[in-house]
């Protein structure tokens, strides 16, 4: 079995994303992205355009000790993918160990929303309680 265009597309932005090669992931990326992040921590609600988008990435990523994301799988529809994926992270002493569900709807070949959805938001909440920004 092949693997759905959509599932491809993300599978090419984690890759982009996971190695900092921006120009692809302005590529995969619609300009206007919309980033939903839910749940009690520093950096909730929407971030616009790519730039904030990759802002707001980096931002997790250098309040922390460590941040691994490990894409475990990967289902797609012809407009959505979900990806479902485990977070290791540590920061001031504390670590947290988690799963979470990213939902992205694609248009024209190309990401264009996406929401963060923790499996276990109350576990996020306590690590982040002391603000990171």
């Amino acid at each position: 079995m092949t693997e759905h265009p959509n599932a491809l597309l993300i599978h090419q932005a984690w890759q982009a994303i996971s190695v900092g090669d921006i120009e692809t992931v302005k590529a995969l990326w619609a300009e206007d992205i919309v980033w939903h992040v839910t749940g009690d921590n520093p950096w909730q609600g929407s971030h616009v355009g790519v730039d904030a988008v990759l802002e707001y990435l980096a931002q997790v990523g250098e309040s922390c000790d460590s941040y691994d994301t490990t894409l475990v799988d990967v289902l797609a529809s012809a407009d959505h993918a979900a990806l479902f994926c485990h977070i290791s992270t540590k920061r001031d002493g504390r670590v947290l160990k988690t799963d979470q569900v990213l939902l992205a709807r694609m248009q024209r070949g190309r990401v264009c929303e996406v929401w963060t959805l923790s499996l276990d938001p109350e576990s996020v909440r306590r690590f982040w309680s002391q603000s990171a920004r």
